[in-house]
């Protein structure tokens, strides 16, 4: 898979290093390239890079229309794959565990028309922008969007990505994952848990759309498994991290 703190042999590639992964491990380097092997990477941490979010395949992502840039072969409705790589993950399930769970944020966008992306990652909890608005009679949402992000790890391949849920995603995913987290008390470490995830098909007023269901799935137990996830724990504790979301990437109403 594409972007994690990598299994290497130095502590400081556990700890720091995030890369993307453009050619499978298996390829070989010639003798006479090997020299130059990670030159050119040099100083460059995880804050230097924009981290992918697991994304889901909506009806109107433009993922699935063939005659968009941004359309991803391969990909069908209802798949996860990682929004900055554009790795088919499928369906799944898929085994995790949670590594950083961050406090609900607010985050202004550009307005679409005026070119997207993000205005204000951090606006203030009791700030205008957070409250619903009346306007001409007709109520209208927040201004700025409320995010429930995690850090994550697919415990099969160590890859590390980011999990961020708004609007529905936060009823149907975000808080019970919550829930399950709370529920396993204080005596372990939070990333010992370890959960099972996969997209499932849902309906509601607007139509069909994938979200993510989450159930636990016991304890990681295995000792080089903790140690990784344990380094992964410390290299982004306290950091600030930027997802890839920019707004479009799903459908409003819906995404994940």
């Amino acid at each position: 898979m594409a972007f994690g703190l990598t299994n290497k042999k130095k502590d400081e590639e556990k700890t720091t290093a995030a890369v993307t992964k453009l050619v499978e491990d298996d390829v070989q380097v010639p003798a006479e390239f090997q020299k130059y092997a990670g030159q050119g990477l040099e100083g460059m941490t995880k804050d230097d890079l924009k981290m992918p979010r697991l994304a889901l395949a909506q009806g109107l992502s433009p993922q699935l229309n063939p005659d968009d840039p941004l359309y991803i072969d391969g990909l069908k409705l209802g798949d996860a794959y990682n929004s900055l790589t554009g790795e088919v993950y499928g369906r799944g399930p898929w085994e995790v565990a949670v590594v950083r769970r961050d406090v609900p944020r607010w985050v202004e966008f550009v307005p679409r028309e005026e070119g997207g992306g993000i205005k204000d990652l951090n606006v203030p909890r009791n700030d205008s922008r957070c409250e619903w608005r009346t306007i001409d009679g007709v109520r209208l949402p927040p201004i700025a969007t409320q995010f429930y992000d995690y850090v994550i790890v697919f415990l099969a391949s160590r890859e590390v990505i980011a999990a961020s849920f708004k609007s529905t995603g936060i009823r149907m995913t975000a808080q019970p994952w919550n829930s399950l987290l709370k529920l396993r008390g204080v005596s372990k470490p939070m990333f010992m848990g370890k959960y099972a995830l996969r997209s499932v098909m849902t309906k509601n007023p607007k139509g069909s759309f994938a979200s993510l269901q989450v159930v636990n799935a016991g304890w990681v137990s295995e000792l080089e498994t903790l140690q990784f996830l344990a380094a992964t724990f410390e290299a982004f504790r306290e950091k600030e991290i930027v997802i890839d979301r920019e707004p479009g990437a799903d459908d409003d109403d819906i995404d994940v």
